[in-house]
């Protein structure tokens, strides 16, 4: 999903580019016309997306801090592994949570300047 994001974010600033570069016209109305329609539909799929991973990193941030509580108070090498574990998965989640959330205010932004050609 994160390589459909920067795909749809790379066509719409190549369209903006263009656009600008035309003039507009009456094809390039109706091409961004098209264009804006499937960034809105995809749009809803990468909010979509971006709450299940909020809803899932925030879990495993969660699960991470209780675990850690867990092993201050029982100090058992066992615990300490399943905090090495949550780490591992967190990180990740963490740095896709960023890319994603940084992508969707990008796309917001595009749309918002797609939105702006299309009113003049």
């Amino acid at each position: 999903m994160a390589k459909k994001l920067k795909q749809l974010i790379l066509q719409a600033e190549k369209f903006l580019s263009d656009y600008d570069a035309k003039a507009g016209g009456e094809k390039t109305g109706q091409d961004l016309s098209r264009l804006l329609s499937y960034m809105e539909r995809w749009l809803l799929y990468f909010q979509h997306e971006r709450l299940i991973h909020l809803i899932v990193t925030v879990l495993f941030g969660l699960a991470a801090m209780i675990v850690l509580g867990i092993f201050v108070m029982v100090q058992s090498l066992y615990i300490l592994i399943l905090e090495g574990l949550l780490m591992v998965l967190l990180v990740p989640y963490i740095f896709h949570y960023y890319n994603l959330e940084n992508g969707v205010q990008r796309l917001y932004d595009l749309i918002d300047e797609l939105y702006k050609r299309k009113e003049t």
